[in-house]
């Protein structure tokens, strides 16, 4: 009678164990270029810059009890600021859901395209997880953003400093084609085919095959070719040659504008002298340059081949001439 009551007592202590230990969540992922209607699959961002607004639901779907939540996180965001708004341990009542967003902003395809790259995939889709874990269990939602294709699909709005960009059909005279070192670090076809038509002196760097023009592209400006820290100006001077590149490589391809032109001889009389000039000015104004036709198609016939960021990065030697910086 004694040994009964004692089993029945353990019994009522583990039942209550059980039922206050038994929680159920699910959670909903979606992700939204801010300004655009919502997808089904995910959106593809075509225009920049763009604002992704990630949303979040978590419900507790246990039938009787509230449920509480250890761990609420979004790992491959958190290096980008990702906090969920609601701390944990979180508790949730019978039927009941909490919702939150968090807002990234992204500045240019190049952007997107390196944090698709962050996820282990170097596809253009950016695939990532909500994980939420309660003591028993572990409930998780992905959700995926994809990226356009440099210079093919993509469009950048104008910026404000830009009096060469133009936006909509007012009554400014839209600049011819350009692109700019994003395109070029990616595009292995139009580097090739700009480099077919001669080498490059850059004076600290000279370019004569797609390997060189590529190190110059992807290579750290604050850099040299050995590790070592460049001065301020020396990295402003890497900074001048790579614009220069890029603004032959569009002489090249697409023409030039007088502006543009003026520029670049100007830039490379710098580079080929010892003094170091208006770098800084020489680098605004050719990036400027660079950048004012992205909006405007490449000329008809022109195939400029499909971006190939990794294998292009795989390429790249640093050209800088030894004894330079």
């Amino acid at each position: 009678m004694h040994r009964g009551w004692k089993a029945a007592a353990m019994a009522v202590v583990l039942g209550a164990a059980g039922t206050a230990s038994a929680h159920e969540f699910t959670c909903e992922k979606r992700i939204q270029v801010k300004g655009e209607g919502p997808t089904d699959e995910g959106p593809r961002v075509t225009r920049f810059p763009a604002t992704l607004r990630f949303r979040y639901k978590v419900k507790n779907i246990h039938p009787k009890g509230e449920s509480v939540a250890n761990l609420v996180e979004d790992p491959l965001l958190e290096p980008h600021g990702f906090r969920f708004p609601f701390a944990t341990p979180l508790a949730i009542g019978v039927g009941q859901e909490r919702e939150g967003t968090f807002e990234l902003k992204l500045s240019s395809p190049e952007a997107c395209h390196a944090m698709a790259a962050t996820d282990g995939r170097v596809d253009g889709h950016f695939d990532s997880v909500l994980r939420v874990k309660w003591d028993l269990g572990e409930t998780q939602c992905g959700a995926r953003f994809s990226c356009c294709e440099p210079f093919v699909d993509c469009e950048m709005a104008c910026p404000e400093y830009d009096p060469d960009c133009s936006e909509g059909s007012g009554n400014n005279v839209a600049p011819g084609a350009s692109r700019n070192a994003g395109f070029f670090k990616v595009h292995e076809q139009a580097l090739g085919q700009c480099l077919a038509l001669g080498r490059m002196d850059l004076g600290m760097a000279k370019v004569e095959s797609l390997e060189q023009a590529l190190g110059l592209l992807w290579a750290s400006p604050g850099l040299d070719r050995h590790g070592g820290v460049r001065s301020e100006a020396d990295a402003r001077r890497f900074e001048l040659a790579r614009e220069a590149l890029v603004t032959v490589c569009n002489e090249r391809l697409f023409g030039m504008d007088a502006k543009r032109g003026h520029a670049l001889d100007e830039a490379l009389r710098t580079l080929r002298s010892s003094r170091n000039g208006d770098t800084e000015r020489l680098v605004t104004e050719l990036r400027r340059h660079n950048d004012a036709g992205l909006r405007e198609p490449l000329p008809q016939g022109f195939d400029a081949g499909r971006a190939t960021p990794a294998h292009a990065a795989s390429l790249a030697v640093n050209p800088t001439e030894p004894g330079r910086p």
